[in-house]
């Protein structure tokens, strides 16, 4: 399998706390990579009380996973710091600039760390 991960720093405000935008982004990338969904994507946010306020403002935030037949893809962000972290792996070889691109146009990041690298090298070999 192959594994992408990208670390983004100074996201736009606003959008590592935004549901939909994060929905639709996992939505649109299983596409994009041309990927075979399981189910839809599921987003959660950071718990509130019961007046809505942040339990944990400091993590204030988005989680969403996305299952796929070729594996998966999940996304963590903290509003506060305007911080997304995105994991995607998969048994089918896909192009990591795709994927940074989207990203950056959903999420207007400033900078970024990522690492591409194959996994599983020795599966079925024994």
């Amino acid at each position: 399998g192959y594994s992408y991960f990208i670390d983004m720093y100074g996201c736009r405000a606003g959008v590592a706390d935004d549901m939909e935008l994060t929905y639709r982004f996992l939505e649109q990338l299983v596409d994009r990579i041309g990927m075979t969904r399981m189910a839809p994507p599921i987003v959660i946010h950071a718990p509130r009380d019961k007046d809505g306020a942040e339990i944990y403002p400091e993590k204030a935030g988005v989680s969403g996973w996305v299952p796929l037949i070729e594996s998966g893809i999940q996304i963590h962000s903290i509003e506060p710091t305007h911080f997304i972290t995105l994991d995607v792996y998969s048994c089918k070889e896909f192009d990591p600039n795709i994927i940074k691109q989207f990203a950056h146009e959903c999420f207007g990041f400033e900078g970024c760390e990522e690492r591409f690298f194959e996994r599983g090298t020795l599966y079925g070999n024994g």
